[in-house]
């Protein structure tokens, strides 16, 4: 498939929520942008309203004031309608977070201009600006949006799309835990009307989401019955996979999402159509990592010596280096003997563990 059969394929879906997993450089901002330009009107207007990297940049640091400004943009005019700080402190709850803020106006007798900056400052001292971490100003941002997402002037002249692309970044697992269960209240709130497509490199975001909508105490507002009184879901959870610039979206069939699994299907696709490359001893270290930690041993390298491939300590020091190579993007040619490692080891785990 191509990026824009990828987009056709979100645009025409029947159910109203669309689950997406990805890796990290599959593409998902890639299309997210081409999901909003398939989207605009001839008048260049959007049908949908859209969270990406591209929406993190409309917040800026202003060093000299310690303020984070907001540029101004085609939502600056719905600033408005988006209540007080209080509105965005409702997400902020879910957070472990330790600042509070304000809102600045881009003037002062006319909030109808909206919000020029954000001031942060800590709860027993407003007058001293602070600046806030990385992690705590991403989860501010996406709080901002979610506030945003619900704002009715907004969502009645662009109604039909939320697209979200990876919410999750640099969260540690407590935040993703929280990211989930708002992300499931916007569910709630718009499964019947606005369709919502969610992307995300995290697996167990994408496996608690998926759980939920599948069986969580929520699970019956997330199906409906067909003409003939069968039921079916109002959500559908796909894997994106991209080779080249060529994607697939995979089911996850019924069951929950594993990620060891994931990378088991990929590596053995990658092996019977010789396809193997520099990602896939990246996928491989993954594999081995997530067996030693069920081990109960940090090292990957334990998994190779459990599998009792032959010269496990030569397999470790390769893995190790073809996947520092892929990371550092120093990667090149890949040969027969690096790939006849990866086929070891992948023969070794299917004889030892057999997963399904």
């Amino acid at each position: 498939m191509t990026l824009q059969e990828v987009t056709d394929n979100f645009i025409s879906a029947k159910e109203n929520i669309y689950l997406v997993y990805a890796f990290n450089g599959t593409g998902k901002t890639r299309l997210s942008v081409n999901l909003k330009d398939s989207l605009k009107l001839k008048d260049g207007s959007h049908q949908g309203v859209y969270f990406n990297a591209y929406s993190e940049d409309l917040f800026v640091w202003d060093n000299d004031k310690i303020e984070l400004n907001i540029i101004q943009s085609s939502i600056s005019d719905y600033h408005q309608y988006m209540g007080t700080e209080v509105d965005v402190h409702n997400k902020l709850k879910y957070y472990d977070i330790s600042f509070d803020f304000r809102f600045n106006l881009v003037q002062d007798d006319n909030p109808e201009l909206g919000w020029k900056s954000v001031s942060f400052f800590r709860p027993d001292d407003e007058e001293a600006n602070i600046k806030i971490s990385r992690g705590e100003e991403k989860i501010f941002i996406w709080c901002w949006f979610l506030t945003l997402f619900e704002v009715n002037e907004l969502v009645e002249s662009q109604d039909k799309y939320i697209f979200i692309d990876d919410p999750v970044s640099s969260l540690d697992d407590n935040n993703i835990f929280n990211t989930a269960r708002l992300l499931l209240d916007l569910f709630k709130e718009k499964v019947d009307g606005t369709k919502i497509v969610l992307t995300t490199h995290h697996a167990g975001l994408f496996s608690i989401l998926t759980s939920w909508l599948r069986k969580g105490d929520n699970a019956a507002i997330f199906k409906t019955k067909d003409e003939k009184g069968n039921e079916i879901n109002k959500f559908i959870a796909r894997i994106l996979e991209k080779k080249d610039e060529d994607y697939k979206l995979k089911s996850t069939k019924k069951g929950s999402f594993f990620y060891h699994l994931v990378l088991v299907d990929i590596l053995k696709e990658a092996v019977a159509s010789d396809d193997l490359d520099f990602q896939h001893f990246a996928f491989l270290r993954q594999l081995l990592e997530t067996i030693s930690s069920f081990l109960g041993k940090p090292r990957f390298s334990y998994a190779l010596e459990k599998l009792e491939v032959s010269e496990p300590s030569t397999k470790t020091d390769i893995i190790n280096a073809r996947s520092h190579e892929f990371y550092n993007q120093k990667a090149s040619f890949l040969d027969g003997p690096d790939k006849q490692v990866i086929i070891d080891v992948m023969d070794a785990i299917d004889s030892k563990f057999k997963f399904a």
